[in-house]
C-alpha cells in the first residue's frame, strides 16, 4: 500500500527550496551583471579598436587622430547608451586614450591605453596618462633634451626658436657602429633659392650633421668617380648600413631629401638622387670651390657660413675619428679628373683623394621635418 508525503515532509521541502532560492538568486544575479558588464566592456573595446585600426589608417594616412566624441556616441549595447570622449592623444604610446561612460552606470568610466582596458582611476592608467602627457608635450625645450618626435613637430609647425644652429644632441647607434655620437644643427633656414626648380635641398630647412666621423670607408672599391654620388658604393653604404644603425625614433622623423651632386671629367652633368642620409658637398662646407661642378644648385650650410668657412678659413670643418683629427669625405666628385672625390683634410681644409681610399671618414647629414 503506497504512502503519501506527510504535511511535515512537504513543509520541509518548501523550506529547503526557499533556502536554496535565497542562496542562489544573488549569485545568479551577480553572474548576469558581470556578464552584462563584460559585454559592455568588450563592445567599447571593439569599437575603440575599430577606430584605431580603420579610422586611424584609412582616414588619417597613418596619423593617430584625436577622437571626436561623435565617433563614440550613442552606442547601444544591451539597451545602454555609451558615450566616450577623448582624454589624450599620445604619440609616445601610439594609442588613443578614451574615457567612456555607460549611461545607467554614471559612476563607472572606462579608459584605454595601449589596447588595454582600465578603470579611469586605476593607478597604472593614471601613471600612463601622466607619462604620456609629459612625453607628448608640443612645447620645445632644447635640441639636446627634446625627443626626435618633438623636434620634428616643432620643425613642421615652424616652432624652432629654442633650437639654434650649432646646438648638439647625442645619438646612440647600434650594430657594427654601436656607440654614442654627437650630432648638431647645421642649418635651420630656407632662403628663396631653395624653392628654385632643380635646387638641392641638402642645405635647406632643418639639417642635422654628425659632428664627428662614424667610421672610415671607401667611396668606391675602384678608382673612379664615374656616376658620382648616386652610383657610388658609399651611397648604398650610408643609406643602408649607417641608416639601419640609427635609433628607430630618429629614422621615423628623417625626411627624403632631393640631392644634387657634382660630376667628374667622364660625366658632363650633375647628378640627382633622393636620400635619407647624404654626405655634404664641397660647396655646402666651404662655399665656392674650384673644380666643384655644383655652383648654383646648392648653398653653404648656415653653420659653416656663420663660422666663415672658406677654402682659406677652414678650422670649423675639422672632424675627429676616435678622438683624433681625421679626413672625411664629401659627396662631390673632383671635376678635373675621373678618379677623385673631395674631402676635408685633418685640419678641415679642402682636399681630394682617390675614390678607393678607405682611410677617409664618413660623417653624414640628414633633414628632419
Amino acid at each position: 500500500m503506497k504512502k503519501g508525503f506527510t504535511l511535515v515532509e512537504l513543509l520541509a521541502v518548501v523550506v529547503l527550496l526557499a533556502i536554496v532560492s535565497l542562496i542562489a538568486t544573488p549569485i545568479i544575479g551577480n553572474v548576469i551583471e558581470t556578464s552584462r558588464e563584460s559585454a559592455n566592456q568588450r563592445s567599447i573595446e571593439g569599437y575603440a579598436d575599430a577606430v584605431r585600426n580603420e579610422y586611424y589608417n584609412q582616414q588619417t594616412g597613418g596619423e593617430i587622430p584625436v577622437i571626436d566624441s561623435e565617433f563614440l556616441a550613442n552606442i547601444d549595447t544591451e539597451g545602454n547608451e555609451i558615450s566616450c570622449e577623448n582624454v589624450l592623444y599620445s604619440t609616445e604610446y601610439q594609442v588613443i586614450l578614451n574615457k567612456c561612460t555607460i549611461a545607467d552606470e554614471i559612476d563607472k568610466q572606462y579608459c584605454y591605453a595601449s589596447g588595454n582596458h582600465y578603470d579611469c582611476e586605476d593607478s597604472e592608467f593614471l601613471s600612463i596618462l601622466q607619462e604620456s602627457t609629459i612625453s607628448d608635450s608640443s612645447d620645445p625645450i632644447s635640441f639636446a633634451e627634446d625627443s626626435w618626435e618633438t623636434i620634428a613637430n616643432a620643425v613642421k609647425n615652424n616652432n624652432t626658436s629654442k633650437y639654434n644652429v650649432g646646438d648638439t644632441k647625442e645619438v646612440t647607434l647600434t650594430g657594427d657602429y654601436a656607440g654614442t655620437y654627437t650630432v648638431r644643427i647645421a642649418n635651420n633656414s630656407t632662403p628663396t633659392e631653395c624653392s628654385t626648380e632643380g635646387f638641392s635641398q641638402t642645405a635647406c630647412g632643418f639639417v642635422v650633421e654628425f659632428v664627428d666621423i662614424i667610421t672610415e670607408h671607401e667611396i668606391n672599391s675602384t678608382v673612379t668617380n664615374l656616376g658620382g654620388w648616386p652610383a657610388s658604393e658609399m651611397y648604398n653604404f650610408v643609406n643602408t648600413n649607417i641608416y639601419n644603425a640609427l635609433p628607430s625614433d630618429l629614422q621615423n622623423v628623417i625626411i627624403n631629401t632631393y640631392t644634387v651632386s657634382g660630376h667628374g671629367s667622364n660625366d658632363s652633368t650633375n647628378f640627382t638622387s633622393t636620400d635619407k642620409l647624404y654626405l655634404l658637398s664641397a660647396k655646402e662646407i666651404w662655399g665656392s670651390v674650384t673644380y666643384d661642378s655644383v655652383i648654383d644648385e646648392t648653398r653653404q650650410l648656415d653653420y659653416y657660413e656663420d663660422n666663415g668657412a672658406t677654402e682659406s678659413n677652414y678650422s670649423n670643418a675639422s672632424k675627429n675619428y676616435q678622438e683624433v683629427e681625421n679626413t672625411w669625405w664629401t659627396r662631390t666628385s673632383y671635376s678635373y679628373n675621373n678618379e677623385d672625390f673631395y674631402n676635408a683634410y685633418t685640419d678641415g681644409g679642402v682636399d681630394f683623394s682617390h675614390a678607393y681610399n678607405n682611410n677617409i671618414g664618413v660623417a653624414p647629414a640628414f633633414r628632419i621635418g
